[in-house]
């Protein structure tokens, strides 16, 4: 095995996402619970909280757990890998950002627009971690002479980078314009940024478990 680190690192990132994608479907039921416990009266989207309270409080802790998990495995994962490849020490970086985005965001977690723009920026932070996680792996796989794995990444980089893109739209478009919370424009918008979140996260498991596959020789 000639890059032990970058193995152990990328198994804990395979592993970080597969409990992202469990935790954006979680996410997924959630609007589905919410939408379908809201009503329009007049322009303004009311939310019957009494239904929504419980389930809401059960998914939205469950997620969160989940994610922060994830989120401990991902970044250890980069910790790790760091050593042998580049790429894996700038998708560090990116994360640490995101860390500072997420930290504001839990600090004026009353200030809704905030909290809105700073997962967005999150969205964005991350999109550039998978983006250099995908180029250390394609560097390492260049080094190791695997030029399936290498061809591989590099396309789920191209792919991944375009869902991630989209996603950022979504969002954006739901900040800019003050979507409500519980409207059908938001819920559609929301259900399709977290579908391709969930694309996002096929691709990059699938580049993911190759490169760990390379790496464990």
């Amino acid at each position: 095995m000639r890059f032990p680190n970058a193995f152990r690192g990328v198994k804990k990132i395979w592993l970080a996402e597969l409990l992202m994608l469990l935790a954006a479907v979680i996410g997924i039921i959630l609007i589905f619970v919410i939408a379908a416990n809201s009503t329009l009266v007049g322009d303004d989207v009311v939310v019957n909280k009494e239904a929504v309270e419980t389930p809401a409080a059960i998914l939205g802790i469950l997620a969160a757990l989940i994610a922060l998990t994830a989120f401990i495995l991902n970044l250890v994962g980069m910790i790790n890998a760091r050593n042998d490849d580049a790429g894996f020490r700038i998708a560090l970086l990116v994360t640490v950002l995101g860390i500072i985005t997420s930290a504001v965001s839990a600090i004026w977690s009353s200030n809704q627009t905030l909290v809105k723009w700073m997962d967005t920026a999150t969205t964005i932070f991350s999109l550039f971690a998978s983006y250099y996680v995908l180029t250390g792996i394609a560097n390492l796989a260049e080094k190791l002479s695997d030029s399936a794995t290498k061809a591989l990444a590099l396309k789920s980089r191209t792919l991944l980078e375009g869902t991630f893109c989209a996603t950022v739209v979504f969002k954006l478009i739901i900040n800019i314009f003050k979507i409500q919370d519980g409207s059908t424009i938001y819920t559609i918008l929301s259900i399709v940024a977290l579908v391709l979140e969930l694309v996002s996260y096929l691709l990059y498991l699938r580049a993911l478990s190759k490169g760990k596959k390379m790496l464990s020789k």
